[in-house]
């Protein structure tokens, strides 16, 4: 502890950190001083309540992290959060390697967080806006999934239902995946699989069918002229990458439409 007698109008600086105590006026057992500190340096009275104090900090020092900073640690959580609940719900399903696949993702999210790695993360190279659409009418299963996917470096286009997708197909290069629900108001999965298969134009591209349901349930082929790869709901996002990532190490295949 550094102990000190001043006087009004002396101060005290430490310049390795940037601070500067001014002693504004000393009189009759008071100190009136002023603080001058960088804005990442943190000021906090005794008598503030301190757990409310803390999570105030955090708050403050959490915004004043740059953007893109802010944005990939909240997905590091966010992916946390997703495999605490695949987690979960695939070991009361028995489906004991696809949670361990799970935990092994939230142990590599909380490494990356421990390590720092998320402030000097750079985006990893993406193919286009759009390389996979997802199709699905829950809207924060949908954008926690997609969050998950541009977690991964894929450029993610979003729809509410088949409708919005099938028009967006019509003016727009097809993608290499397309993730589909199948229940789903408007335009549901099988019917927006079928009309996409009537395209040839669209032949190329892998459709997966993210569903409770089966294939039979929904009468759907498996292959070229249906579905793809099924992933029964709750989704392994991990499974879902490992299946995106293996298309992208194959040539685009060819349409079997005449």
């Amino acid at each position: 502890m550094l102990v000190v007698t001043r006087h009004s109008k002396d101060r005290i600086s430490f310049p390795q950190v940037g601070i500067t105590i001014h002693f504004i006026r000393v009189h009759s057992g008071n100190v009136k001083i002023g603080i001058d500190a960088p804005r990442d340096i943190a000021i906090v009275r005794d008598e503030i309540d301190s757990s409310e104090t803390a999570a105030s900090l955090i708050r403050r020092q959490f915004l004043r992290l740059p953007r893109d900073i802010r944005h990939g640690i909240r997905n590091e959580l966010h992916q946390i959060s997703i495999g605490l609940h695949l987690y979960r719900e695939l070991l009361q399903a028995g489906q004991t390697q696809e949670a361990e696949e799970a935990f092994s993702a939230m142990q590599s999210c909380l490494q990356r967080l421990d390590e720092n790695q998320v402030f000097q993360r750079t985006p990893k190279p993406t193919s286009g806006s759009g390389n996979v659409l997802l199709v699905e009418d829950i809207a924060n299963e949908r954008e926690m999934l997609a969050d998950f996917l541009r977690l991964h470096g894929y450029g993610v286009d979003t729809f509410a239902n088949g409708i919005e997708v099938l028009n967006y197909l019509k003016v727009n290069s097809p993608p290499k995946v397309i993730l589909v629900d199948m229940k789903m108001p408007e335009c549901d999965g099988p019917t927006t699989v079928r009309q996409i298969r009537s395209d040839a134009r669209i032949g190329a591209t892998h459709i997966f069918a993210l569903s409770g349901t089966s294939p039979k349930e929904n009468g759907l082929e498996s292959g070229v002229k249906g579905i793809d790869r099924w992933f029964p709901k709750p989704v392994n996002p991990q499974g879902l990458i490992n299946a995106i990532e293996a298309i992208n190490t194959k040539p685009l295949r060819r349409s079997t439409q005449n």
